[in-house]
């Protein structure tokens, strides 16, 4: 092979590099927007951070439901095996589209969330009240005063 095709197929390997290179760095960055948008959307317990591949103890915990007011949202039974399946496992065994069901979640959580506000809502709690804040806490101070 001559110097000069020796040159030229160097020069095409080396383009080559710089242009997956610059695909990777453009789907990196993407990447990081949309972790960041997505992790902005759950610090704010923002619905539409909803996804199907959680289940509903992850959901329950990250919105502050119970899990029993979202398990009866979308029937399911406390003996039912699906209590620990994705929300996307859900859907396929109910043979109903997976948006539905989030969709069906999403609508449970602002509805609790309009009966029981969370504590960041109310400015007259304390910092560590608002981060220890669980639904079973809320419970058992409502039943606190109530005994006082």
């Amino acid at each position: 092979m001559s110097k000069r095709a020796q040159i030229g197929l160097l020069s095409i390997l080396l383009l080559l590099t710089l242009l997956c290179t610059v695909f990777a760095t453009i789907n990196a960055t993407q990447s990081v927007h949309n972790f960041q948008k997505q992790y902005t959307n759950a610090k704010t317990e923002n619905v539409n951070a909803l996804r199907p591949w959680m289940t509903i103890p992850i959901v329950s915990h990250v919105y502050h439901v119970p899990e029993d007011e979202l398990y009866n949202a979308i029937s399911i039974a406390k003996t039912d095996p699906l209590r620990r399946a994705t929300l996307y496992e859900i859907a396929n065994h109910r043979k109903k589209p997976v948006n539905q069901v989030v969709h069906t979640l999403q609508q449970t959580i602002q509805t609790y969330r309009n009966k029981h506000p969370l504590p960041h809502q109310h400015p007259h709690l304390s910092i560590l009240e608002r981060t220890r804040w669980s639904p079973t806490l809320s419970a058992m101070s409502t039943q606190e005063e109530t005994n006082a």
